[in-house]
């Protein structure tokens, strides 16, 4: 028995298995591969998600026939699967194989989108690409940090509090005070004799004796 009609063995058998081998992501998409490979292509329709399987089926049948058609002839004969993720009513699948086509081998990856209707899972969307999808890229190697520049020397500033004052207090940057010239000593007085002294004298010059009393009176 050739690798081909394997195939078709198997999806025969996973399409008279009915709904109870859709009760997982990995079986349903396995019953659509199968059926695509066999060329069963309204039965493959039944393990596809409404919204697709209404715009396939709205297709004209040669169009439809045609699509599946090079599908199987690009899609691997086998797969296994790299990865399955499930949230809730939706799943992801990511698989690998070989791609034969036109005497060329090319290992190919599954990216396949599924959701619950009602209690079976069904085909959303997939792919069969030579790209790798991106869950499988190694991730890139965080940066190495760069050391920054030190800082400048700065002045260091002694903060200082004042005595008795609050302990809780910020302290208060010192204040910078100017040297004062030192004031420059008082002028000392002029000797000789007073201006009163001068102007005593000038009561002498007066005539009469009780003149002369009268203005030294003024400047005792």
């Amino acid at each position: 028995m050739g690798m081909r009609d394997a195939v078709v063995g198997l999806a025969l058998a996973l399409l008279s298995g009915g709904a109870l081998a859709q009760e997982t992501p990995e079986a349903a998409y396995a019953q659509l591969h199968a059926a695509t490979l066999a060329g069963k292509i309204d039965a493959a329709l039944g393990f596809v998600a409404g919204p697709l399987r209404a715009d396939l089926a709205a297709k004209p049948q040669a169009e439809r026939e045609g699509l599946f058609r090079t599908l199987a002839q690009t899609m691997p004969k086998t797969y296994r699967v790299l990865n399955k993720s499930v949230d809730g009513d939706a799943a992801q699948l990511i698989a690998t194989g070989v791609s034969e086509y036109q005497g060329g081998r090319t290992e190919a990856y599954l990216s396949a989108s599924l959701r619950k209707e009602g209690e079976t899972w069904k085909v959303a969307s997939w792919v069969w690409s030579s790209q790798k999808p991106a869950a499988l890229l190694p991730k890139p190697a965080a940066a190495a940090a760069v050391p920054s520049a030190p800082l400048p020397a700065q002045e260091s500033k002694i903060l200082r509090r004042m005595p008795g004052s609050d302990p809780n207090a910020p302290p208060t940057p010192p204040t910078n005070i100017a040297a004062k010239p030192a004031a420059a000593p008082a002028a000392a007085p002029t000797r000789g004799p007073s201006r009163a002294h001068l102007d005593a004298r000038e009561c002498l010059k007066l005539p009469t004796d009780s003149a002369i009393r009268a203005c030294a009176e003024k400047y005792r």
